[in-house]
């Protein structure tokens, strides 16, 4: 019997961990430059969605895949919490707040039921309420960048530069305490940006951060708390901050402009410390931002994931003083 050929095999071992590094860091910028280019070819900011930068992150610049999922499970629920978010723009006639408060609460039932732990999908849905966003694009861009992102990742795993990772499907039904203390805090930190008027501390990518680090057995917040303020901090002010060098300048130096915010942020990804990549999101979110608000997005990026990380190590600490398992599911 004609034993199988190794070539192939031997393709996917030939790759060294610095050419891995270098063509997955090739695949995020690559990413963001499509959606960059599309967004001033088309003419529409609406094509910008900050989550590729987390999804991205995720798939391509982490050790191994961020979310337990799959291609097709991602691709559908990024569509599906896009197309109810806009829904809610557009036919639940209620204020901002309320709104996002609703978002937030479907996005957190959709995620329990998907037998994923895919948590971008939150910002899918979230992101239209918070721009009030109406366009199509926005659902045309979900469409081809998510499945940019979903191509390279498979190109790279049948290539041997990422692993192929099985999905294993996640408990459903999370306890009804957890989601409670999600919802009860998000909504909390909702009301207050939407009245100060710093509303990015309810930013999207927050509100997936603080969804991942609230899970009780989130090794990163208890190991790193401090390092994952200053790589959300760090990374919206490599996006605000640049933009800022650009605004006046006509908007082919877009382009320009967020590809060095891309290489910036990488280099904080790599060396803060703890991965966490809706931090990639919080930088591409600079390029929606008001640019009346860019002075402040990052102070507003900072005092939001603050606020999230430290409501969470406190309610950590009280569960474990009393060795309850109140306001948190001890196996998930």
């Amino acid at each position: 019997m004609k034993r199988p050929s190794h070539k192939f095999v031997e393709m996917k071992k030939a790759y060294s961990d610095l050419q891995k590094k270098i063509i997955d860091m090739t695949c995020f910028l690559l990413t963001v430059f499509l959606m960059v280019l599309l967004s001033i070819v088309a003419g529409e900011r609406e094509i910008i969605f900050p989550e590729v930068g987390a999804i991205a992150a995720g798939m391509f610049l982490t050790p191994h895949r961020s979310w337990m999922t799959n291609g097709r499970r991602m691709f559908l629920l990024l569509l599906v919490c896009g197309i109810i978010g806009m829904g809610i723009v557009r036919f639940v006639p209620l204020p901002l707040t309320l709104q996002m408060i609703l978002g937030y609460a479907v996005a957190l039932f959709i995620q329990s039921v998907s037998g994923t732990s895919f948590m971008p999908m939150i910002s899918a849905l979230v992101l239209p309420i918070l721009l009030q966003t109406r366009s199509l694009l926005y659902i045309a861009s979900i469409v081809i960048f998510t499945s940019i992102i979903i191509v390279l990742r498979k190109i790279l795993e049948k290539t041997g530069v990422k692993a192929e990772e099985e999905f294993i499907p996640v408990q459903k039904n999370l306890p009804v305490t957890l989601s409670v203390f999600r919802l009860v805090v998000a909504s909390a930190m909702i009301f207050a940006a939407i009245k100060t008027g710093w509303r990015f501390m309810a930013a999207p990518p927050l509100l997936v951060a603080f969804t991942e680090l609230s899970a009780y057995k989130n090794k990163v917040i208890r190991m790193h708390p401090i390092r994952v303020i200053i790589l959300l901090t760090l990374s919206a002010a490599s996006g605000a901050y640049v933009r800022m060098a650009f605004v006046r300048l006509p908007g082919i130096f877009t382009i320009v402009s967020l590809l060095i915010s891309s290489v910036i942020f990488l280099i904080i990804f790599y060396h803060t410390g703890p991965m966490v990549p809706p931090a990639g999101a919080a930088m591409v979110l600079a390029y929606l931002a008001p640019e009346k608000m860019l002075a402040t997005y990052p102070i507003q990026i900072c005092a939001g994931i603050s606020v999230y990380v430290g409501v969470t190590l406190i309610r950590n600490a009280v569960m474990k003083k009393y060795k309850s398992d109140f306001l948190f599911f001890k196996n998930h």
